[in-house]
C-alpha cells in the first residue's frame, strides 16, 4: 500500500483554517489593544503587524499540516494519517462507506481540485475523513474502489434511468425569501442583545448609550423590526448561497446532488442508505402551498440541514409525483392522515397554555410596568397547541409508513415501514387513564418522529403491524 500527498493546494486550504480558528484570538487582541489606547496609526500599525503575523503563522502550519498527511485506498479500506506532534491514523473499511462527497470553495475550484469528505455510519458533521484538496482522478479512484464492493440493490423498484431536477433562479429566490432559518435569525438577535450588553456595560458608557435607546413603545417596535429584518435578510442570503445551483439527478441505484455558491458540493448518496423522507412546510412556506424535501440517511444525522436536503423547494402537490420519478423507493403521498381522537385536542392545547398562563404571570409579578403584555403568551400557546392537534396524522398502508407532527414547522415523515430503526408506543399517567398513547419511530441515524394521543388500542394495533413489516 502506497501512501499519497495531498494535492499542493492543501497549503493554502488548511492555512485558511488555521487562519479562522486564530481569528477571533487576533481581534480580541486588537480589539483590547484599540479600546485601551484608542484608534489611531499606532493602532492601525498594530493591527497590520498582528495581520502578517497571523497570515505568516497559518501559512507555517498549513505547510506542516500538509507534509505531516497522507491517505491511501486499498481492497480494505480508506487509510488517512495526520498530525504534527502527535499522529492520528484512520481507517474506513470501503464496505462501511455510506457516501463520498466532494466540497470546492474557492481555493479548491482556483486549483482545480475538490475537498473529499468520506462518510460513514459513525460520522458526524463532516465525513471520517476528510482530504483537503484532491485531484478529480483521485476522487474517481476511490469512487471506483467503493462502487466494487457494493453489494446489489435489494429493493424491489428497478433502477432508474438518469432522472434530474434542477431550482431554478425564481424557486431559488423564493426559497431564501421564505426560509426563515432560525439557526441564522436566533443568532443575530442573541449577538445584538450581547453587544448591547457589553455597550453598556461600562459606567461611563452607559449614558451615552441610553441616548441611542428608543423612549417610546413605537421606537421600540421599529427597532425590534429593524432587527427582525436584518435577521431575516441575512437568512435569505444563507439560503441563496448554500442552495445556488441546485441540482438532483437519479443515476441507477444513487442520488447526487449538487448545490452551492462559495463552496460547492457534490454528494452521492447510494438509495439503499435512504432510510426516509421528510417533507417539511416552515411557517413563511405552508401558506403558498410550498416545501422542503429532506433525507434521513446513515451517517448524515449530524450534518446541517442544507446538506440532508433532497430538494429545497417544492409545491407540496407535487411531492408524490417528484419522488415517484426520483425516489420511488419512498414515493408516498403527505396527504389522507388519519388524525387523533377529537377528545385528544384538549390534551394538544390546554398543557402549553397553562405553561404560558403561569410563565406570564410570573413576568407580571417581577415586571408590574409590562402587565398585562406576558398575559398574551397564554392564549398564543393554545393557538399553537391546536394547530399542533389539526397538523398531526398517520397512516400505515401497503408498508409504507407517513406521520406527521407540527412545531413552528409541519413535518411529515415518508418510510417504507421495513426501514424503521425502531418503534414504540408510550403512556404517561394522565394518558393511561384517558385510554390513549403516543407512537414514536426512529430512522436513518436517530431521526424520529412521533404522533401523540391517538387512541391506545389504535396505537397498539400500529406497533403490532409495524413489527409484523420489520425487518428480521
Amino acid at each position: 500500500m502506497s501512501s499519497e500527498r495531498l494535492h499542493p493546494a492543501a497549503i493554502g486550504v488548511l492555512a485558511l483554517s488555521a487562519l479562522r480558528d486564530a481569528a477571533i484570538p487576533l481581534i480580541v487582541v486588537l480589539g483590547a489593544s484599540i479600546a485601551g489606547r484608542g484608534l489611531d496609526t499606532g493602532a492601525l500599525q498594530r493591527g497590520a503587524v498582528y495581520l502578517v503575523l497571523g497570515v505568516a503563522g497559518a501559512s507555517v502550519m498549513g505547510y506542516m499540516r500538509w507534509r505531516s498527511t497522507s491517505y491511501a485506498v486499498d481492497e480494505t479500506g480508506v487509510h488517512f494519517k495526520t498530525g504534527i506532534v502527535s499522529t492520528k491514523a484512520t481507517t474506513v473499511p470501503l464496505s462501511r462507506v455510506q457516501g463520498l462527497d466532494t466540497v470546492a470553495g474557492p481555493v479548491q475550484r482556483l486549483f482545480g481540485v475538490v475537498a473529499l469528505h468520506v462518510q460513514s455510519a459513525g460520522g458526524g458533521s463532516k465525513g471520517e475523513i476528510v482530504l483537503e484538496a484532491v485531484g478529480r482522478a483521485a476522487v474517481e479512484r476511490i469512487r471506483a474502489a467503493v462502487g466494487a464492493t457494493r453489494p446489489d440493490a435489494t429493493d424491489a423498484v428497478e433502477p432508474q434511468a438518469l432522472a434530474e431536477r434542477r431550482l431554478g433562479r425564481r424557486d431559488l429566490i423564493v426559497g431564501a425569501l421564505t426560509a426563515g432559518q432560525l439557526g441564522i435569525v436566533l443568532p443575530v438577535l442573541a449577538a445584538s442583545t450581547q453587544l448591547f450588553g457589553n455597550v453598556i456595560s461600562s459606567g461611563r458608557d452607559i449614558e451615552d448609550a441610553s441616548r441611542l435607546l428608543p423612549d417610546t413603545p413605537g421606537g421600540w417596535e421599529l427597532a425590534l423590526a429593524a432587527l427582525l429584518l436584518v435577521a431575516w435578510a441575512l437568512s435569505a442570503v444563507g439560503s441563496i448561497v448554500s442552495f445556488a445551483g441546485f441540482t438532483v439527478a437519479r443515476d441507477e441505484d444513487r442520488l447526487r446532488i449538487r448545490r452551492g455558491l462559495l463552496q460547492r458540493s457534490d454528494a452521492v448518496v447510494p438509495v439503499r442508505r435512504i432510510h426516509a423522507v421528510r417533507v417539511v412546510e416552515g411557517t413563511l412556506r405552508r401558506p403558498f402551498g410550498l416545501a422542503t424535501l429532506r433525507l434521513e440517511v446513515a451517517g448524515y444525522a449530524e450534518e446541517r440541514s442544507a446538506a440532508r436536503t433532497l430538494f429545497p423547494l417544492l409545491p407540496r402537490r407535487e411531492v408524490a409525483a417528484f419522488l415517484a420519478e426520483l425516489l420511488p423507493e419512498l414515493a408516498d403521498e403527505p396527504d389522507g392522515l388519519t388524525a387523533p381522537p377529537a377528545r385528544a385536542a384538549r390534551r394538544y392545547v390546554l398543557p402549553p397554555a397553562v405553561v404560558g398562563l403561569i410563565g406570564g404571570g410570573a413576568a407580571c409579578l417581577l415586571v408590574p410596568s409590562a402587565t398585562p403584555w406576558p398575559l398574551l403568551a397564554a392564549p398564543l400557546l393554545a393557538l399553537n397547541g391546536w394547530l399542533s392537534f389539526k397538523a398531526a396524522g398517520w397512516r400505515l398502508r401497503d408498508g409504507r409508513l407517513a406521520m406527521r407532527s407540527r412545531m413552528l414547522a409541519r413535518t411529515t415523515l415518508l418510510t417504507p415501514a421495513a426501514r424503521l430503526q425502531q418503534h414504540a408506543t408510550e403512556q404517561n399517567p394522565f394518558q393511561r387513564r384517558a385510554g390513549l398513547a403516543d407512537l414514536a419511530v426512529a430512522v436513518g441515524k436517530g431521526g424520529r418522529a412521533r404522533v401523540r394521543h391517538l387512541e391506545a388500542p389504535v396505537a397498539a394495533e400500529l406497533w403490532e403491524r409495524l413489527r409484523r413489516r420489520a425487518p428480521s
